[in-house]
């Protein structure tokens, strides 16, 4: 179980506004989160990972208590367990494609990185600049590190913004096999809601 309680104000071009949030939520869940643009889904994430600390928060994964302002207890990120694609993708431009997907890894397997590079389509690119790349291939070795670290809590904000229309199928399916063989627990900003409302299975609206 996910408990997560969080109150932090966030500053947006219409005025300041609470970022409220009171949920439970079966591990293994496919959670799609919505709401309005400049509501806090962005900065909802940065909380989750650790990026940010709310003014009020608490975060508990199973037995393990992620934050808990009132008793000061703070995680950092790297021991969250909790991976985080960004919609800028954050790639490391001094890395090849397959080092930056490597990179994530906690435990290196060069097979589950190898396995990645085939499924998004990335092999012939694997030893390549990710600035050659275009935005799409971008977002596909972007997906591909956030799987590789194999984390408990996946967080994505809008994962396929830049690919055609295959290719979202294709890490769709992908995602939501991870999702199944690994009882990660996903978390996903996306404006194409009717995507994921088949197979969903927690809306989180924040208002």
């Amino acid at each position: 179980m996910i408990e997560i309680q969080i109150r932090h104000q966030i500053f947006t071009s219409s005025g300041n506004k609470f970022l409220e949030v009171d949920e439970r939520i079966s591990e293994g869940s496919f959670v799609h989160v919505s709401g309005d643009s400049g509501i806090g889904k962005t900065t909802f994430f940065k909380v989750l990972s650790g990026l940010v600390v709310p003014d009020f928060g608490f975060i508990k994964l199973n037995d393990k208590i992620l934050l808990d302002t009132a008793n000061k207890i703070f995680l950092p990120p790297q021991k969250r367990n909790i991976s985080l694609m960004f919609q800028n993708y954050a790639l490391f431009p001094n890395m090849t494609v397959k080092q930056n997907i490597a990179f994530a890894q906690t435990e290196k397997d060069e097979n589950i990185v190898d396995e990645l590079l085939e499924k998004f389509a990335l092999k012939t690119f694997e030893n390549t600049s990710p600035s050659k790349l275009s935005g799409g291939q971008q977002q596909r070795v972007a997906l591909a590190r956030t799987l590789a670290q194999n984390a408990e809590i996946v967080l994505l904000d809008e994962p396929f913004s830049a690919v055609d229309i295959a290719m979202r199928k294709v890490m769709l399916n992908e995602l939501l096999e991870f999702n199944k063989n690994n009882n990660s627990t996903f978390f996903v900003i996306s404006h194409s809601e009717e995507e994921f409302e088949s197979f969903s299975t927690y809306n989180l609206n924040i208002i």
